[in-house]
């Protein structure tokens, strides 16, 4: 008996979303940009070196840990390491107010990863076009400043000039994302499924 549109939309929407989730939450690479004076991988780890750099009277640094602990428990799992301490977790990934900034070069990046962050915490009631929207800002930030990297010999950008680096799970992340869509899924189903009727009367 076949599966119906419906039916078959809502399975691949919540594989789709559980994997975003996964990537962004438990922080596997995705791209590579500099931040402060260092490199972030991860959406979670730009969003928390900005909110490391606006200081602890705005932004307390336990929110930080909490998000980058999953992340971190995941690291040391892979590494065969010890799991890292809660208390020391800002200097297990090297954050601290020297190495981090509140000048925002990529903008785009940062809004890219607050979108898919809150894309993937609402993916467990209800996906939303949150999640694609911030990956394709991500892909338009980097692309931007990949092509801008040899415009400016001088300043912050010569200093970055190898610090842009876009991986493919970058574009599993966008699959994934668009694949959460209910609704698009179900019209991507139904025209798959609608050719082969056509073509046959």
């Amino acid at each position: 008996m076949a599966v119906s549109n419906k039916k078959l939309a809502s399975l691949i929407s919540v594989i789709a979303s559980s994997l975003f989730a996964f990537l962004i939450v438990f922080q596997i690479p995705l791209f590579r940009v500099a931040c402060g004076k260092k490199s972030c991988e991860t959406p979670l780890e730009v969003i928390s070196s900005q909110l490391i750099g606006f200081g602890n009277e705005a932004i307390p640094s336990s929110l930080v840990k909490t998000l980058l602990y999953p992340g971190a428990i995941a690291k040391s799992l892979i590494s065969g390491s010890r799991l890292p301490s809660y208390h020391k977790l800002l200097s297990f990934y090297s954050f601290d107010h020297n190495n981090t900034s509140t000048d925002i070069h990529h903008l785009e990046v940062f809004a890219g990863s607050c979108l898919c962050l809150l894309g993937a915490l609402l993916s467990l009631f209800k996906p939303r076009r949150l999640t694609f929207i911030g990956t394709l800002l991500i892909f338009w930030g980097l692309i931007r400043d990949i092509l801008l990297l040899d415009s400016s010999p001088h300043g912050w950008r010569s200093a970055a000039r190898n610090s842009v680096r876009v991986y493919p799970t970058l574009f599993l992340a966008s699959l994934s994302a668009f694949l959460s869509i209910r609704s698009d899924v179900r019209k991507i189903i139904r025209c798959c499924r609608s050719k082969p009727l056509s073509k046959s009367l």
